[in-house]
């Protein structure tokens, strides 16, 4: 059996393709080579003229799905890979009907359907003139094209047009074709009044720029002087899922898709290219952003009208603010099961743990604080990797082969799939981080410890620039000179690339204080540093100025986190002084899983020791470091270790460390350098098995050290640190002196 011959090479596409548009006929051009099979080979199966599919293959022209379709069969695509090639040309469509301004909703679709309608019928214009003819209704050519071109004028003659097409149709396609002519004749008559007004801040989704929508800029590569703004985009599997709650949408069901995935994996771009269909048939977006995010989407809730896409990009900021998120839940859960409101698509994007968060029922006991929340979710959410599977790859490479500077410079230097981290700058944030002046460097470091300790995302000027003095050697601190503070701010806010930058100003009302500041102005970390710093600062304890300047600058939110965190440290000092400054500011001091520890105390302390001890190991499973604590203490002095290594292990395994390999508790000697290593990383197992070997080989010193570095990584509670450090520790880590008062 001999090879099918793949033909000659396809002429190079132009450069100035629109990018869906491009997109479909890369991956067309890529299936087809896979195939072997050539043009005239695929124009004889699906009976298309070898021009015209060689114009489709060019991006000259779109075709209908049904030969779309008969298209794909005779490729020998699987269903999954066909409904992505669907995907793809429907963003082609949309993206076409942006460029030329469409017609309204019911025009475009209108259009669409005739045409769709003449392919499948194969008529030409004369067939068409004939069969008019024949049926008493005679119209010119020119009179037939232009009713199949720009149909909502021309309704009367469209129409007549229409019923010669379907006439020429098998019987069993007539009536759903006649149904779906009506329809869309319908909508292009339909004035705006009627079909129902979105709310006033809602406007067509073509009139959108997707940068306004908090799409990432793509990275302008190095061997360009200009750079696209978005790069093509690459279907994966998550797009499939989120299409099929748009489809819906658009055929009348009401539905919502929030997708989850780590920060600069395209969750917020596979959203835009998810409604981007929706532009031609007349939907609007609108995405609440001012006073606040809550704010202006629960006052501006009750107006949204039917066929209006809700943009809740940042879900968190929404479901997760305290006075309105479950009341936010709420109506956004009416808005989706009132019939007479729809249909309406409600969209948004999280990181991993804040859908946990909100999806995670309370442990046994706890309080529930976001069941509306957690039933509004259920069901919803459409997990993203962050990285690329190897189709993706392939068809980013064919993508980046046909001119896609962009994804060509993502591909050569990304690793591991890792291209739309790439793409959304996060290697230019770590390189401007890496790169920058030790002031600067200092404010990040601070921004990024407030934030991997549970801070909010508005961190105040004061509290930065107050907090850096201390992450600056004693030489680098001499040499500052002048306003430092403003010029590490100018720095750090400086963009990298489009709108990014490490630092950024936050709105003008994120004050911190009454009386409206400068100092008070709010600064926001990039999502990309503050998960890149949760790592590669893991087990660095800030220092002593960073908690002065927490004390005095942050809300009591914000403080009640940093207390629980110095508590995991042992830094008893902070840890008391930073709750009683909550308190004082009207703070919880007791809140989520810390009140499990509470009724276990309670319990105790009434005789009831096995219901105590039920509620601390409930409280632990839910990571309370208070019952963590607890629990390690018990292990400890029972002289069970064992036990204290389980809630090690459990600890690794809850922080996502790969479980360290070993023989047990008596692991040989190479087992050492493993443990090292893990350690170094702030691995909690790790940092007790190696502790332990200290002590079997009589090194106190070592194993002291161990302990040290254990605390400064936040688990100090797997010693029994209140003996072994009676008053704490201080933030650069050494034993905190006994007070006066405690020697009387």
């Amino acid at each position: 059996m001999t090879a099918r011959r793949a033909g000659r090479p396809m002429a190079a596409l132009r450069q100035d393709l629109p990018p869906a548009l491009r997109s479909f006929a890369v991956e067309l051009r890529r299936r087809r080579a896979e195939s072997g099979l050539t043009l005239r080979d695929l124009a004889r199966a699906i009976g298309l003229s070898p021009a015209s599919l060689s114009r489709v293959f060019n991006g000259e022209r779109l075709m209908s799905e049904a030969d779309l379709r008969r298209l794909a069969s005779s490729l020998g695509l699987a269903e999954a890979e066909t409904r992505a090639l669907e995907l793809r040309l429907r963003q082609a469509r949309a993206e076409s009907e942006g460029a030329t301004g469409g017609q309204g909703t019911g025009g475009s679709d209108l259009r669409d359907r005739l045409l769709v309608l003449r392919e499948e019928s194969g008529l030409s214009l004369r067939e068409i003139a004939q069969r008019l003819e024949a049926a008493g209704t005679p119209l010119g050519k020119s009179t037939i094209e232009r009713a199949l071109r720009d149909p909502a004028p021309a309704l009367p003659h469209s129409l007549q047009v229409a019923e010669a097409l379907i006439a020429a149709l098998p019987d069993a396609e007539r009536e759903a074709a006649t149904l779906g002519v009506l329809q869309a004749a319908r909508a292009a008559v339909t004035p705006p009044a009627v079909q129902g007004e979105a709310p006033h801040a809602a406007r067509p989704i073509s009139q959108w720029d997707p940068l306004d929508l908090e799409v990432h800029r793509a990275v302008r590569p190095a061997s360009t002087a200009v750079g696209q703004a978005l790069p093509g985009y690459v279907l994966r599997a998550h797009d499939r899922d989120l299409a099929r709650v748009v489809s819906a949408a658009a055929e009348g069901t009401s539905g919502m898709a929030v997708l989850v995935g780590p920060s600069s994996t395209g969750k917020t771009r596979a959203c835009w290219e998810a409604v981007r269909p929706l532009a031609p048939k007349g939907w609007r977006l609108w995405h609440p952003v001012d006073p606040t995010r809550a704010d202006a989407a629960l006052r501006g809730l009750d107006e949204v009208r039917p066929r209006t896409v809700v943009w809740l990009n940042e879900t968190q900021h929404y479901l997760g603010q305290p006075r309105h998120g479950e009341r936010l839940a709420a109506a956004l859960h009416d808005l989706l099961v009132r019939p007479e409101r729809g249909p309406v698509l409600v969209l948004g994007t999280l990181w991993p743990e804040h859908a946990h968060q909100y999806t995670a029922p309370p442990a046994p006991g706890a309080p529930d604080p976001r069941p509306r929340a957690r039933d509004l979710l259920a069901g919803r959410l459409i997990p993203v990797p962050d990285a690329f599977d190897q189709d993706a790859l392939r068809s980013a490479g064919a993508l980046a082969r046909h001119g896609d500077a962009p994804l060509a410079e993502a591909l050569a230097w990304s690793s591991g799939g890792r291209v739309p981290q790439f793409l959304a700058g996060g290697p230019e944030l770590l390189r401007r981080y890496a790169a920058s002046t030790p002031a600067a460097r200092a404010l990040l470091d601070a921004a990024i410890d407030a934030r991997r300790y549970g801070a909010g995302a508005a961190l105040p000027r004061s509290f930065l620039t107050e907090a850096a003095a201390g992450y600056l050697t004693d030489s680098e601190y001499d040499s500052l000179s002048g306003d430092w503070a403003a010029g590490a701010l100018a720095e750090a806010t400086a963009p990298v690339h489009g709108r990014m930058a490490p630092l950024r100003p936050g709105p003008e009302r994120e004050r911190r204080d009454a009386r409206d500041s400068p100092s008070a102005r709010a600064f926001r970390l990039a999502d990309y540093l503050v998960q890149f710093g949760r790592t590669s600062r893991r087990t660095r304890f800030p220092p002593s100025s960073f908690w002065y300047a927490a004390y005095e600058h942050l809300p009591a939110r914000d403080l009640f986190a940093l207390s629980t965190a110095a508590f995991r440290s042992a830094r008893l000092t902070w840890a008391n002084q930073l709750v009683r400054r909550a308190a004082d500011l009207g703070g919880p001091v007791v809140e989520g899983t810390a009140l499990l520890y509470s009724k276990a105390a309670l319990a105790e302390r009434s005789g009831d020791h096995d219901g105590a001890e039920q509620l601390y190991q409930r409280a632990a499973e839910a990571r309370d470091p208070l019952a963590l604590f607890r629990l390690a203490q018990a292990y400890e002095r029972a002289g069970d270790a064992d036990g204290v290594e389980r809630l090690a292990r459990s600890a690794a395994d809850a922080e996502g460390f790969l479980p360290l390999t070993d023989t047990g508790p008596r692991a040989g000697e190479g087992a050492e350098p493993l443990y090292r290593r893990a350690a170094e990383a702030g691995d909690p197992h790790a940092l007790f098995r190696l502790f332990r070997m200290r002590e079997r080989d009589g090194d106190p010193e070592g194993a002291e050290r161990v302990a040290l570095k254990a605390a400064d990584a936040g688990y100090a509670w797997l010693f029994d640190f209140p003996v072994r450090w009676p008053d704490g520790l201080d933030a650069d880590g050494t034993i905190t002196p006994p007070s006066p008062e405690s020697e009387d």
